[in-house]
């Protein structure tokens, strides 16, 4: 008996795929002041309710001639939301909890606060890298600087 394909929605999804959620969902590299805006406001946990909220600070874009499009987060943004102060240890410990992580760089960002006064934040990196193939191609071009991972149902 084949299992379901569709996702359980009670379980919670994983840094990798809540990073391509946020990203197929953000405007595109074209429109740089309503992408900052959306990666400001929309953190990696969607609709959270945590002390800490996940965001991407700053970002790495290649796009080919063909239009495939290969992001890559540079640094993340941890927020300590609606707190006075940023705890490293409490932001390491739900960055590990929630995600599985476990950054060697996490630093807060001093004297500041994230977007509208959300509260203090601290910075970390991490391999996060998203994909997409032109939508005007069904197959990469040989344009491409290098072909976006291949279908998992593809041969090869």
């Amino acid at each position: 008996m084949e299992r379901p394909s569709a996702a359980v929605i009670s379980e919670p999804l994983s840094f990798q795929q809540s990073f391509e959620r946020l990203l197929a969902r953000a405007p595109g590299p074209v429109f740089p002041r309503a992408r900052a805006l959306y990666l400001q406001k929309y953190p990696l946990e969607g609709e959270s309710q945590d002390d800490f909220r996940t965001f991407l600070l700053e970002e790495e874009i290649q796009e080919s001639p063909a239009g495939a499009l290969r992001i890559r987060a540079l640094a993340l943004a941890i927020v300590a939301w609606g707190q006075p102060c940023f705890e490293p240890a409490a932001a390491s410990a739900y960055l590990e909890r929630r995600w599985g992580l476990r950054p060697h760089d996490l630093q807060e960002v001093e004297g500041a606060s994230w977007f509208r006064e959300s509260g203090p934040f601290g910075r970390f990196r991490t391999l996060a890298v998203y994909e997409r193939v032109a939508p005007t191609s069904l197959l990469s071009s040989s344009a491409d600087p290098t072909p976006p991972a291949a279908d998992p149902g593809s041969s090869g």
